[in-house]
């Protein structure tokens, strides 16, 4: 029986059994003893912590790879916290980058 799962990277729905995502081609890195593909990985939930306790000085942004707007947080206090907020309702939706351009796992 065959269902889907979200791909480690894009978060887009790929086959339980595939090993690696036809949309973005990433290879699927999951040992056997786990079922093959992760439903969903922590990358969207580490994601959200590091905002929520540490994304006023853009701490997810730099764990990302997104150095450039995380100095930019850091010396605006997260943009007054406009900016924080806006990161925080991007990584509940599932759509936050990395610099890589790979969109991290949804939360929900």
């Amino acid at each position: 029986m065959n269902s889907t799962v979200f791909c480690r990277y894009c978060g887009d729905h790929i086959s339980d059994s595939a090993n690696e995502c036809e949309h973005c081609g990433s290879e699927q890195h999951l040992p056997s003893a786990f079922g093959g593909v992760a439903s969903k990985n922590a990358q969207g939930v580490f994601a959200f912590i590091y905002c929520l306790l540490l994304g006023v000085f853009g701490v997810h942004r730099f764990v990302y790879g997104r150095k450039r707007s995380g100095f930019f947080m850091l010396f605006t206090l997260g943009g007054l916290g406009v900016w924080w907020l806006a990161d925080l309702i991007t990584i509940l939706a599932g759509r936050f980058e990395d610099s890589n351009g790979n969109i991290l796992s949804p939360i929900f």
